[in-house]
């Protein structure tokens, strides 16, 4: 029988600790793909244009309609995450975009309190908000929890710095075990320590090449690692070959780790 904590449920005895990742990139660099290839996955699709529905059903088939919902307002959200952390035939939850999901809970409280906008220490109270409703109700369900993140423009002193800088949920930065950055093309990233912020400074490329970095791990050591790299088509299964072994027990059911054998690949 499973028991649940603040952060973490228990499982015949064993401690299980379920991942919150964020994955960030530019759109159309295979963000939702590789969110996809996390075990029993449903995913929230939270943009306006449904632009995951198509990646979900290239994947999935006909069992998309069981691992798809398209939601564009926050307490829909809500009650159909607290619906889908229930079945046994998830074990990932899926939220694309972090960004949207601010949106909407901005949204939601706007409406809430019949007001035009927030005072600026109220986006502390959305922010509270989100991690109690959303992420300790799946993390608390034994759920892993993956959050994608846009880039955006960086500008200082209301002028355009030529780099792109992460748009996703504020608080991912550094709540988040791991944080994976996604490209297609050379990218020069500039880091903060531990991977909270960064910058990214793209280069020309006539060939598309797929590359990821790891610009977090909270399972490693990062002046004896670096920052990890994956080149090719990401997947679940380089998560778990990223994080040292000692922590699987901690982190996967024996059921996580039989998708690393076969998980889903990216599609060229």
């Amino acid at each position: 029988m499973a028991v649940a904590s603040a952060h973490h449920w228990t499982l015949a005895g064993v401690v299980r600790v379920p991942l919150l990742v964020e994955v960030i990139g530019e759109p159309g660099v295979g963000k939702t793909h590789f969110s996809l290839t996390f075990p029993k996955p449903f995913l929230f699709d939270t943009t306006p244009k449904r632009e995951a529905e198509v990646i979900v059903y290239k994947l999935y088939g006909a069992e998309a309609k069981k691992r798809y919902a398209w939601t564009t307002r926050y307490e829909q959200l809500l009650a159909g995450i607290k619906e889908v952390v229930k079945r046994d035939d998830v074990r990932t939850v899926i939220i694309d975009t972090g960004a949207d999901l601010q949106s909407m809970a901005v949204e939601y409280e706007l409406q809430r309190k019949d007001r035009e906008r927030l005072m600026p220490y109220e986006y502390g109270r959305i922010r509270e908000m989100i991690d109690e409703d959303i992420i300790e109700l799946v993390t608390t369900a034994g759920k892993h929890l993956v959050m994608t993140a846009q880039m955006d423009d960086e500008y200082v002193n209301g002028q355009k710095t030529g780099k792109r800088v992460p748009k996703g949920y504020k608080r991912m930065a550094f709540q988040a075990d791991m944080r994976v950055f996604i490209t297609l093309g050379s990218a020069e990233l500039t880091f903060m320590p531990g991977g909270l912020s960064f910058e990214v400074t793209y280069g020309r490329t006539l060939q598309p090449k797929r590359n990821a970095v790891v610009v977090k791990n909270r399972f490693v050591d990062v002046t004896a690692t670096g920052y990890q790299k994956i080149e090719g088509n990401v997947t679940f299964a380089d998560v778990v070959s990223l994080i040292p072994q000692e922590f699987w027990g901690m982190l996967f059911q024996p059921e996580d780790l039989e998708v690393v054998k076969a998980a889903p690949r990216v599609q060229r």
